[in-house]
């Protein structure tokens, strides 16, 4: 078969017309044509349903309406009916844990929405507390596309899920792990600054509600039902002082499930009339020594320093400030040498890094003490998150919050220090919280998640 026969033939037997033109569908309309054509100052600008704010950078505020404005009507003081969204209001369309996009949603149960109108129709103020740490509102620039990508995402889940329930309503999410990060209570203080109810009898406290699915419920593996990542907005709701329910209490009727939580301030707190007469437990039995700390952060090692150490004369070496044992060495190596008394205010969780201090403490001829700190990991963030946020005035060093990281990787390194690594004594200190009626009742809040 020559190449010449493998050629198409051309068919007579159909219509070898072009097809017709598809008739474009108008998506423009008179009224937006008509407003092109018009000067600049007569035009006439839409507000869009849903607005957006950023606030110190970290917040962000979204609003369907004027839910500000909708209080004028209520009856005061207000009632207040708050929820999480993910997995409260709403959850992934596409079963996923995190959503693939602003679309990728679905109502968490089909009688959300119908509730929601109802609390609205009964004189209830309703909004949205969401921590969102994956949503990024800062410049990155080491992948700026992604913050973007995910800060849009979340702005358009929001305006289709405010957009679809169409009811004044405001929506604040925490973006950073701050005071606005559940379960403090940045975001309830803020959306009631900005509602106007910031003094006191304005709201309602009693009529209140918060609604999540961080409840610290215990799960059960028969029934394959997931524990509670955490117990946050349960938390939250205690330290505003509203009633709390879960989505299935809420939406469902459901009983409620067992729960507990991972972190209790109020088993710390100690009676604070002991507190005042207790003695100190450490005093000076030598000329010269040096005092080796052990101890998680926010433990209390510094503040104990300041507080019992620095008026017996101690200097103090620290690893924060010095950045790096063998610096700590030799500025502790200078102050023996001059004769002066040294503290090491360090974790120093191990027998390895103790045995550093040791081995100076033997190679000068002077003996070597442990201060042990027994505070657990959990208490130890708790005081760290305070000591960051909350209370500045037993912060003199602007420390900033440490990384949860920062506790778990001690409690797997420790090791319980022991007089057989060469230590003259080991004096233990348990945690005791000392402070004000008002810095008491702050501890005693909910802080870590």
């Amino acid at each position: 078969m020559s190449p010449s026969s493998l050629k198409r033939v051309a068919s007579t037997d159909r219509d070898i017309s072009p097809p017709p033109k598809r008739k474009a569908i108008a998506t423009t309309t008179s009224k937006a044509v008509a407003n092109f054509f018009k000067p600049t100052s007569e035009k006439v600008t839409e507000t869009p349903a849903v607005t957006f704010q950023v606030a110190n950078d970290t917040l962000l505020a979204a609003r369907h309406g004027d839910p500000i404005v909708d209080l004028t009507t209520r009856v005061k003081p207000v009632k207040i009916a708050a929820f999480d969204l993910d997995d409260t209001v709403i959850k992934t369309a596409s079963g996923n844990v995190f959503g693939r996009g602003a679309t990728d949603w679905t109502w968490w149960h089909a009688t959300v929405p119908g509730k929601l109108k109802q609390l609205h129709a009964d004189g209830y103020a309703l909004v949205v507390i969401s921590n969102q740490a994956g949503v990024s509102l800062k410049h990155d620039a080491k992948s700026p596309k992604d913050g973007m990508k995910s800060l849009n995402n979340f702005k358009g889940k929001v305006t289709n899920v405010l957009t679809a329930l169409d009811l004044p309503l405001s929506v604040y999410a925490a973006t950073e792990k701050d005071l606005c990060r559940k379960p403090r209570t940045g975001m309830w203080d803020r959306m009631v600054e900005d509602y106007g109810l910031a003094a006191d009898g304005r709201v309602d406290l009693a009529g209140c509600v918060f609604v999540g699915d961080a409840a610290g419920r215990l799960g059960d593996k028969v029934a394959k039902i997931k524990k509670d990542h955490s117990s946050s907005d349960r938390d939250l709701a205690a330290n505003i002082g509203i009633d709390f329910k879960t989505p299935e209490e809420f939406f469902l009727d459901e009983e409620v499930k067992p729960f507990v939580r991972n972190f209790e301030p109020v088993q710390y707190l100690h009676d604070a009339s002991l507190l005042a007469s207790s003695p100190t437990a450490f005093s000076k039995t030598n000329e010269l020594d040096i005092v080796l700390f052990c101890g998680s952060p926010g433990a209390g090692k510094s503040t104990f320093y300041w507080t019992h150490l620095k008026p017996l004369g101690y200097e103090r070496v620290n690893q924060d400030i010095l950045k790096s044992r063998d610096a700590c060495v030799r500025v502790a190596r200078q102050h023996l040498e001059d004769r002066s008394l040294v503290v090491v205010d360090n974790t120093n969780a191990d027998v390895e890094t103790r045995a550093t201090w040791v081995r100076l403490a033997q190679k000068l001829n002077v003996p070597i003490r442990v201060v042990h700190f027994t505070a657990p990991p959990k208490l130890c963030e708790h005081n760290d998150t305070i000591r960051a946020l909350s209370f500045r005035e037993t912060n003199p060093e602007a420390r900033t919050m440490l990384p949860k990281m920062a506790f778990t990787g001690f409690a797997a390194r420790y090791r319980e220090p022991a007089l057989e690594e060469g230590f003259q004594d080991i004096t233990k200190i348990e945690f005791k919280f000392e402070g004000t009626q008002e810095q008491r009742a702050q501890w005693s809040r909910y802080w870590i998640s």
